[in-house]
């Protein structure tokens, strides 16, 4: 037995000592160079890549055997310019282990990989890597080898490197250009049957200058049999320069299980933090081969959107109220049927309002997007920017503002308006903005191949309501605008402190505009500009304005001129009618109707009935850049007098000026038209009181009392004549 023993160990020591040499002998004596023709004779066959071998193949001897390659290029076909490189790969098996017939890989490392890929209108250039025309005659070996069955043999690899690697990316249709570089990648232990360590690192670099920095830590989990990946746990960092003023680090932690036969991808335990922001949530994505399907749910939590900002080294968002914006948070069931990506339900926080509802994708393939929103109610005025301490330079009085100067930039995105395609509704219980508050809106909009439109905007403001629905067609290159506005009895009065920012008209209003307008640039915006505007006003009072004391004005002149006709004015103090302490402006009713053309408001008609009675008239213009206007009215004025050729004449007033400027300069007597006014009536009056018609023209006035003059200074000379001859008829008798 001992005999036995010692005749089979000397046997196997003799197979290890005769292995041994057979593999000293192969190492030492078979040269890999002496293959480099071969080698690159089959890849220029099989894959139509000219290689070009620059470094030694060599063999390694111990710890393993295996090969190792320098530096290397391949072209494919007869380009010049490099497709791929390699600047060292080793692979080798363990030695001892085969001393036992077992084999088991060693390390697989690969560093200084070059890949440039190249797209144009013809497609890839790695679409032509491929075998040549004529295929390689089969061997009976290898058809031998076909038939049998693969040996199972298993496979461990204790480590798999990849260093200083590179890939670039370019489309010289549009221009695309992305930088892949400093790739590396390190796998220890890696098997089948266990999940084995992967770290790995690179750079991102695009033709926008965008740079990501990536690092990867992770457990990979492979079942080939199944078509079976899992990377649990997945550490990710992430480093985003170039879309903001300072990098965006971003860490993930979460486990990716894909079952690619079943055409599932669950992403679970997910926890996103960037800039101060942190994110949770699980998504299963199934239909991967054919229309996706979503699931999960999302949650960020509450974070300060200011903070944000500078972490990503953004200027914060200035507003009135310094508790604005530090309560931002989001929640989301993600769902809906295939081919379709919808966060339903869906819930928004901002401060102390909430937006509920659902939005999201109903078709990946034309991107059509849909929201259906809700939100309780938002005061407005905390998130204005805050008051400035700097007050606008005054302008001279009766002097206009300069207008502001109007850019002919681009301003509309047509190109992205062309690819909307969103149907939404907004619905909001209640709003407050400097003083305006706003309830019951409803907003339903919808944006397809160009043409965008407002179809419902409605509300309650004010003491009343208002609708509006408006329309973009942007598929030319001169898009047109339309806007239809209804605002229904209405309080005026907070609406004209907000745009003149002064407390200069009170009242009811009813407001119904139609306005359209071409071009896109704001210059070419308001120079077309065309519309009409009916205005109403009921219960209203003009501040720093009183036309009825205007007209006293007047008339007092005309007194002092005509004297005659204070006779049929009773109630005169001194001569003259008593002025009003009131500076204001009571109207009862108003209609006014107005059209915008090239910038200018003209106001085609203004009737009013004031307060005792009286009653307006009138037509002018607004120029809506520099806000000047020009109006001339005439006013009836019935108290101050019974005699109908004084109650019922129309005084004539002109309202001028600058809306910014003084409202008491603004409306002033025409003081040729009232002197005009008083000889007129002194010529009635007169023609009344002496029973005989006066003329009414002045000039012809004039020209009959000459004419009459003249006639009585003849008369005059001839009775002197007469008279003269007679006495010196009596001289000589």
């Amino acid at each position: 037995m001992a005999r036995a023993a010692r005749i089979a160990l000397y046997t196997l020591i003799g197979l290890i000592v005769l292995l041994g040499v057979a593999v000293f002998v192969i190492t030492r004596v078979i040269d890999p160079n002496d293959f480099k023709p071969q080698i690159s004779d089959l890849a220029r066959q099989h894959a139509n890549l000219n290689l070009d071998i620059q470094g030694d193949l060599a063999w390694t001897f111990w710890p393993s055997l295996g090969v190792s390659i320098g530096r290397t290029e391949a072209r494919i076909g007869d380009d010049e310019d490099l497709f791929a490189a390699i600047g060292d790969a080793r692979v080798g098996v363990a030695v001892w282990p085969l001393l036992f017939g077992n084999v088991e890989m060693d390390a697989i490392s690969l560093s200084g990989l070059d890949l440039n890929l190249i797209e144009n209108e013809q497609g890839g250039n790695w679409e032509r890597i491929a075998a040549s025309d004529t295929p390689a005659e089969e061997t009976p070996a290898d058809a031998e080898q076909g038939d049998s069955s693969a040996m199972d043999i298993p496979l461990t690899i204790p480590e798999v490197t990849v260093a200083d690697s590179r890939l670039r990316y370019r489309n010289t249709t549009d221009g695309t250009d992305i930088i892949i570089e400093h790739i590396n990648v390190a796998a220890s232990d890696v098997q089948l049957e266990e999940p084995f360590p992967v770290q790995a690192s690179l750079r991102y670099q695009d033709q926008d200058d965008i740079r990501i920095d990536v690092e990867v830590d992770t457990m990979v989990g492979v079942n080939l049999d199944a078509n079976h990946y899992t990377l649990a746990p997945l550490n990710v960092k992430t480093a985003i320069g170039g879309l903001t003023s300072t990098p965006v680090d971003i860490s993930a932690q979460l486990n990716v299980d894909a079952a690619l036969d079943d055409d599932v991808v669950k992403v679970t335990d997910l926890v996103l933090e960037a800039a101060g922001t942190r994110t949770t949530g699980n998504v299963q994505v199934s239909g991967l081969s054919s229309q996706m399907q979503f699931s999960g749910k999302l949650a960020t939590d509450p974070f300060d959107a200011n903070a944000a900002l500078r972490a990503i080294g953004e200027a914060p968002i200035e507003t009135s109220d310094s508790n604005a914006l530090k309560q931002i948070a989001f929640a989301a069931d993600i769902g809906g049927p295939a081919n379709s990506l919808l966060l339903d339900p869906l819930k928004i926080t901002v401060d102390s309002s909430t937006i509920t509802g659902k939005a999201g994708i109903t078709d990946m393939d034309s991107m059509a997007m849909m929201f259906d929103l809700a939100m309780d109610q938002i005061n407005l005025d905390g998130y204005l920017p805050p008051a400035s301490d700097e007050e606008a330079p005054a302008t001279a009085q009766g002097e206009s503002s300069a207008p502001p100067a109007l850019s002919e930039e681009p301003l509309l995105p047509l190109d992205t308006l062309r690819g909307l395609n969103v149907d939404g509704k907004l619905a909001i219980g209640k709003v407050l903005m400097e003083g305006l508050d706003a309830s019951d809106i409803k907003v339903a909009m919808d944006a397809r191949n160009g043409l965008l439109r407002l179809t419902e905007a409605n509300g309650k403001t004010l003491n009343g309501s208002f609708t509006t629905s408006a329309r973009l067609d942007a598929r030319s290159d001169t898009p047109t605008m339309s806007l239809t506005s209804r605002i229904n009895t209405v309080q005026i009065q907070p609406l004209m402190k907000l745009a003149l920012s002064d407390d200069l008209f009170t009242g009811i209003a009813t407001i119904h505009t139609e306005m359209n307008t071409r071009g896109n640039s704001e210059k070419a915006l308001m120079e077309n500009a065309e519309g009409k505007v009916d205005f109403g006003l009921a219960d209203g009072i003009v501040r720093g304005v009183n036309l009825h004391d205007a007209v006293i004005g007047g008339l007092n002149d005309m007194l002092g001129n005509f004297q005659a006709l204070t006779a049929f004015i009773p109630n005169l103090e001194g001569g003259k009618l008593p002025r009003e302490l009131s500076e204001d402006t009571k109207i009862v009713d108003l209609k006014s109707i107005a059209r915008l053309d090239n910038m200018v408001a003209t106001v085609e008609s203004l009737n009013a009935n004031l307060d005792r009675g009286a009653t307006l008239n009138g037509k002018g213009w607004l120029n809506i850049l520099n806000e000047d206007f020009d109006i001339e009215l005439g006013m009836k004025v019935p108290s101050i007098s019974s005699d109908p050729r004084l109650s019922e004449r129309e005084w004539p007033l002109r309202c001028a000026g600058n809306l910014n400027g003084s409202p008491a300069r603004w409306c002033l007597p025409s003081s040729d038209a009232f002197r005009s006014a008083g000889r007129d009536l002194v010529t009635q009056l007169a023609s009344d009181k002496l029973g005989v018609d006066l003329p009414q023209n002045r000039e012809q006035l004039e020209q009959e009392v000459q004419d009459r003059v003249q006639e009585e200074r003849e008369k005059a000379e001839e009775k002197v004549r007469d008279r003269a001859r007679e006495e010196l008829q009596k001289l000589f008798r």
